[in-house]
């Protein structure tokens, strides 16, 4: 295994995320902050100088990069990515304990947006927009920012941008992985900015227009406000409604709308079931919540389709507290929270398309019943499955659950009740920040040990690298040479 290569790239990688952390120097100056320019400076420094340490003990080390060093490098980048992006937390003092200020780091960083604080607002805006920041850099992913500004990655760049980003699509934009990687940072960043310019224009400063803008398009959930969206007028509501939903679409689509390629998107799949999921989701809620005369009608469909939209691109955000509403239609919330949003977008959970195509080896299997001498092949986008490709989703999803199971009841272990150790699991794998239980909308996860803190850090990874590419490494068949 080449190591040293590993670690050159690691501290590249290090340097970019100190890079973002001066960013956040503006605000402290803006904000009048000043406690906190020591605290940050050193922040930014630690990262910055073991970077370059990295680079300059590791400059003589061969290119050579296979299989096995993908996996430890990505799987490497997101822990080393939480451990420093933490330390401004803990640093200025915003967040006592060490477990927590990771536990925030990775969340933020995941795009989970579960949170320990209680009190949002008590923080320094300069480290609430660090906190934001963190899902804005982690909702595209920190590796392929990397291959989008280090050129000389070559042939490992594809196999890092496979590894850390979720795929199911043949189609690819271009045959290049820096190219893909500079094409998705320019639709990311675009949608970013006209975000924040219909924040400003619907009455938000630049400061939570920015943040909220950074959480939506990252589908992260981390709010400057303790009420979350529910302390902005109902035209924010819909103008982060709209591009939640944008966000959860594979990033592809969105490319190829700007080609003008429409026909592709038209007989896309995958967007087909997940618009119809979010439609039948959202009218089914409104329903319940009108005819429980839980508000107006205009109150009702908002509610409904922001949470179903939230949950379903696993965002997190919120504009009320759904476990507040009949049982019928927080249930709903609960089965959204299995379903995630599309493969390539920012949003997580077992995503769209597997079960698409698990739909429809179901529906093959029980035709070969009365049909047994049929051959049926799975069609997808006007294309095949692959048998195998087929195989990897069943094994994907049994091994998603599986790790579902195990993890609520070693929650269970840590004390915790059946509805908030299952709320707490489904929410950290599939990166939806709020849960069931007592980690709903209007509570936060500083209530757990800190065993059940460091334990849903590492599933917050597990679930953002869809679970093989950390798992494989606890393998010993990964370590033989």
């Amino acid at each position: 295994m080449n190591i040293k290569y590993i670690l050159s790239i690691q501290g590249k990688i290090l340097i970019i995320i100190a890079l973002f952390m001066v960013t956040i120097f503006p605000w402290i100056v803006h904000f009048k902050e000043y406690q906190l320019l020591i605290p940050v400076m050193v922040s930014v420094l630690v990262p910055m100088l073991t970077g370059f340490v990295l680079i300059l003990a590791t400059r003589k080390s061969g290119k050579e990069f296979y299989l096995r060093e993908t996996y430890l490098l990505v799987s490497l980048a997101w822990i080393t990515m939480g451990i420093f992006g933490a330390m401004p937390y803990y640093l200025s003092g915003s967040i006592q304990s060490p477990v927590d200020s990771l536990f925030e780091s990775i969340s933020g960083f995941t795009t989970t947006g579960s949170s320990i604080l209680t009190d949002v607002e008590a923080l320094p805006r300069s480290i609430l927009y660090w906190r934001s920041l963190t899902h804005w850099m982690g909702g595209m992913g920190i590796i392929v920012l990397a291959i989008a500004v280090l050129p000389n990655l070559n042939i490992a760049g594809y196999r890092l941008f496979s590894a850390e980003v979720s795929g199911g699509d043949p189609e690819k934009i271009k045959p290049r992985a820096k190219e893909i990687a500079d094409r998705l940072w320019i639709i990311y960043f675009t949608l970013t900015a006209v975000l924040v310019v219909l924040l400003m224009i619907a009455g938000l400063d630049f400061f939570d227009s920015l943040c909220h803008s950074f959480a939506t398009v990252a589908t992260g959930g981390f709010s400057t406000k303790n009420a979350s969206i529910g302390e902005f007028p109902a035209m924010v509501h819909y103008i982060i409604m709209l591009f939640m939903l944008l966000s959860g679409i594979n990033f592809t689509l969105h490319y190829f709308a700007l080609r003008g390629r429409f026909e592709r998107i038209s007989r896309d799949s995958e967007l087909k079931a997940y618009l119809m999921i979010a439609f039948v989701a959202g009218i089914f809620v409104t329903l319940v919540l009108f005819l429980g005369n839980y508000s107006g009608l205009e109150g009702s469909i908002r509610d409904a389709f922001f949470q179903v939209i939230s949950i379903l691109t696993a965002t997190g955000f919120s504009t009320a507290d759904y476990l507040k509403w009949d049982t019928i239609a927080w249930f709903v919330i609960l089965l959204l929270m299995l379903v995630g949003a599309s493969v390539g977008s920012t949003g997580g959970g077992i995503k769209v398309i597997r079960h698409v195509v698990l739909f429809k080896m179901i529906r093959r299997s029980f035709l070969q019943i009365m049909h047994p001498q049929m051959v049926r092949k799975i069609r997808v986008n006007s294309g095949t499955v692959d048998e195998n490709h087929a195989e990897m989703i069943v094994m994907f999803i049994l091994c998603y659950l599986l790790i579902v199971v195990i993890s609520t009841f070693f929650m269970l272990a840590g004390g915790l009740n059946v509805q908030t150790s299952l709320g707490s699991v489904l929410a950290t794998i599939g990166g939806i920040g709020p849960g069931i239980g007592d980690l709903g909308p209007a509570g936060n996860y500083s209530q757990i040990p800190d065993a059940g803190k460091i334990y849903l850090s590492f599933i917050m990874i597990l679930g953002r690298l869809e679970i093989f590419t950390l798992l494989v490494l606890f393998t010993p068949a990964f370590w033989r040479r």
